[in-house]
């Protein structure tokens, strides 16, 4: 019984911890061009004026899991022009720090969005930088520079 209740606060705790950010697994269905053997491919587009889409797709012939450490699955920046780290997404969110994986069958995709609203930004030239953060391997880092007119 023990056991049970301390599964069931966990669970609350694990669901209650959100960071407003959207995670969804897409599959070839929904905008992947199948898949085209090679390796874990990166991308980030700008769906409408600051809200962008960060999708790792696994154009691989297996499935891939990635390890991370904590709940946190991707990390994102936002500098300015000339290089100076306005924002970090770590610096401000929380994690639980539990062991979590993620497995990416063969033309899936890891899909994120990510709402540059809150930033208030300047007008000017920016550069958004995102990247996974499992315990090992690639990052799969992609950048996208964006104006803010």
């Amino acid at each position: 019984m023990r056991k049970l209740l301390m599964a069931l606060l966990f669970g609350l705790l694990v669901t209650g911890c959100g960071t407003g950010n959207q995670v969804s697994n897409n599959d070839q269905e929904q905008g992947g061009a199948g898949i085209v053997a090679g390796e874990m491919a990166a991308t980030i587009t700008e769906k409408s004026p600051f809200i962008f889409q960060y999708e790792v797709k696994n154009q691989t012939e297996q499935e891939v899991t990635l390890e991370f450490t904590s709940s946190q699955r991707f990390d994102y920046s936002v500098e300015a022009k000339g290089g100076k780290e306005i924002f970090l997404f770590s610096s401000v969110a929380n994690f639980l720090q539990v062991l979590g994986e993620e497995k990416v069958k063969q033309g899936e995709a890891l899909s994120y969005e990510i709402d540059l609203h809150e930033l208030s930004l300047e007008k000017g030239d920016y550069v958004l930088s995102v990247w996974m953060t499992p315990k090992e391997g690639k990052k799969f880092k992609v950048t996208k520079p964006f104006s803010v007119d």
